[in-house]
């Protein structure tokens, strides 16, 4: 695991993931994609759960202006690039995936468990994720 911290961004996956969001030209169906990849998979492995969580993150930014901590100097710029794109019909997708992100079947999840530390500031940082989505 590439984790440095238990954020959405604290991790090499979550960067690549960043990445072609980043350079997508269609960025609302790639989000479904990475959202599709995980709800009702039956395991979520861990890059798709990393790019599921980032999606989410994305979203949460552009419509709760949500700032997560970030070392890419230019998410911030970019996310108000997105403001006119309409996220909204994404909303449940992303809540459903950032739940499988959280279930018993998830590889994310796994790896947390076992970091006694974090773990619960993991866990708690998706789910408020997953609340400011509703």
């Amino acid at each position: 695991m590439g984790a440095w911290n238990y954020g959405v961004f604290d991790d090499d996956t979550a960067y690549d993931a960043l990445d072609n969001l980043i350079e997508s030209s269609k960025i609302i169906s790639d989000m479904e994609k990475y959202f599709d990849a995980v709800i009702g998979a039956e395991y979520v492995d861990y890059d798709d759960g990393h790019y599921a969580l980032v999606s989410a993150a994305v979203i949460d930014s552009v419509l709760n202006d949500t700032q997560y901590s970030c070392d890419d100097e230019d998410y911030f710029k970019w996310i108000k690039t997105l403001k006119s794109f309409d996220f909204a019909p994404l909303k449940q997708k992303a809540i459903d995936a950032i739940d499988a992100v959280l279930s018993d079947s998830s590889e994310i999840k796994e790896l947390w468990e076992e970091n006694e530390e974090l773990y619960s500031a993991w866990r708690e940082d998706k789910i408020s994720m997953r609340e400011r989505l509703r």
